[in-house]
């Protein structure tokens, strides 16, 4: 009797692919398979789909065939409302499913779709999607370490590390002191609502620690007064009604960098997480972006790595700020763009050393060069607490700088409400969110009042500059100045 074709799930035939790229002979992998040599060849030939599939997550890995559905954009955008569900720890469901499936078809323009039970029975087959608590947990487990195990391997062996980066998102209130009152020896200062005030910064490095990408700083007000006169800003700046990262303004940023990378003549690979903001951004040429699976430790290394080191240094530059100004006798003002010059000279010191630890931390195993140097903040954090103590500023007691840098970890960076179609946009999608594309009126200065006072002020002459940098130079010169800085002091007078 012929020998019945034995039927090799998606996990199997990566196997298979892999053995054979290993090196092993065809008939050897055949065999311990126990398959046909020509099945082995159709699943080598067949690679290219396999691969996407498995990498994208689109199909659990159980399953025999790669059988799309008549509606690949339907499901498309379905699969991708339960991933980001998952990351918000939404409860799925039988009905849920439905009642989105069927308000996805209309936005996408299938008026005569109606999302029955096998339909749903089809696509939760296809996708590996169990509704049931304990085994959805275990499929998501599951799903993940074959992530680390299969796909981030092949993304590892195809980039350079100098050309695999990640890009994340986090809260800031950039005004924010220790607590509301700083106090003082005998009375207190206050530092009203200016701790209200917050932005969304987006951050992204590459993996051996020897590129930044520049900042991107998302505030309410689209032209602040504070801004007038600031050619150019040192971090590219966009703003919407809520500081948020949006669909929209993810699109043009990445656009943006791909730009770059490809006056650069570089193909990067761009990891980012799971969120509603991250939409699929179409006619890149330079980078290929990746959503990482939910739950990857990734998201949490960037966090406690990368974005805790940015927070700490500006933390600090913030209370130096703080206590210069209460021994000068000065009223505390920080404008927005003085917190993104803050922050940009803040990223600038954010050590090689901590980007590559982050990395490895999460799960990057990359061949990187150790250098044997470590980011310095535990000893920073010794020396502002005692610059404040001195000046009689008390610092809140049993509060560390790094605590007090986490302290906004927590502020939301985009939507997060169960309005989850605005990931799903397509060319059939109305163009009437318009996050970000609020008044561009010379008079917008909305939430900007905290620099109301400073930017009234006129801008100094050129000849009030030339003062001031030769007040600077007498200074310097009284501190010793190095050849390094008598450079950058004729620099200054040569630009002014």
């Amino acid at each position: 009797a012929a020998r019945r074709k034995k039927s090799v799930s998606i996990e199997e035939k990566l196997d298979i692919i892999s053995a054979v790229e290993s090196g092993e002979g065809k008939a050897e992998v055949a065999a311990k398979f126990g398959i046909k040599r020509n099945s082995l060849c159709a699943i080598m030939k067949s690679k290219e789909r396999l691969l996407e599939a498995f990498e994208s997550l689109g199909f659990d890995p159980k399953r025999k065939r790669l059988r799309t559905a008549f509606r690949t954009d339907l499901e498309a955008a379905l699969m991708r409302w339960c991933r980001v569900a998952r990351c918000l720890d939404v409860p799925l469901s039988g009905p849920v499913l439905r009642l989105k499936a069927n308000e996805l078809a209309r936005q996408l323009g299938h008026s005569d779709f109606r999302c029955s039970n096998g339909w749903l029975d089809r696509f939760r087959a296809r996708y590996g999607l169990a509704l049931r608590a304990q085994p959805a947990a275990a499929a998501a487990v599951d799903a993940l370490a074959l992530w680390y195990q299969r796909a981030l391997p092949r993304y590892l062996n195809e980039y350079r590390p100098k050309d695999v980066f990640n890009v994340k998102e986090t809260g800031l209130l950039y005004q924010m002191l220790p607590c509301s009152t700083f106090s003082f020896r005998g009375e207190a200062c206050s530092v009203g609502e200016l701790s209200r005030e917050r932005v969304t910064v987006a951050v992204g490095t590459n993996a051996d620690g020897s590129e930044k990408l520049p900042l991107l700083v998302i505030g309410k007000s689209r032209s602040p007064r504070c801004f007038r006169g600031a050619k150019p800003l040192p971090v590219d700046y966009e703003a919407n009604e809520m500081a948020w990262m949006t669909a929209e303004l993810f699109e043009q940023w990445v656009h943006k960098l791909d730009e770059r990378f490809r006056a650069q003549q570089r193909r990067v690979v761009i990891f980012v997480d799971p969120l509603p903001a991250h939409s699929e951004v179409k006619g890149l040429k330079a980078i290929e972006l990746v959503l990482l699976p939910p739950d990857a430790s990734s998201c949490i290394a960037m966090q406690q790595g990368v974005i805790r080191s940015l927070k700490v240094k500006y933390r600090h530059c913030l209370i130096k700020r703080f206590v210069d100004c209460v021994v000068g006798n000065k009223e505390f003002v920080l404008t927005l763009l003085d917190a993104v010059e803050m922050l940009q000279l803040c990223w600038g010191k954010v050590a090689p050393e901590t980007i590559v630890k982050s990395y490895k931390e999460a799960g990057f195993q990359l061949e990187t060069e150790e250098s044997g140097k470590n980011d310095m903040e535990v000893e920073s954090d010794c020396d502002v607490i005692a610059h404040a103590l001195a000046a009689g500023v008390e610092f809140p007691e049993g509060l560390s700088l790094e605590e007090y840098a986490a302290l906004d970890d927590g502020l939301a960076t985009c939507d997060t409400s169960t309005s989850y179609e605005r990931v799903f946009r397509s060319v059939k999608d109305s163009a009437s969110d318009k996050a970000g594309t609020f008044g561009d009126d010379e008079g917008d200065d909305e939430g900007d009042d905290e620099g109301s006072r400073a930017a009234e002020e006129p801008l100094p002459s050129k000849e009030e500059a030339l003062s001031a940098l030769d007040t600077l130079r007498r200074f310097l010169r009284s501190q010793n100045m190095n050849d390094s800085l008598c450079d950058s002091l004729g620099l200054l007078e040569d630009f002014i």
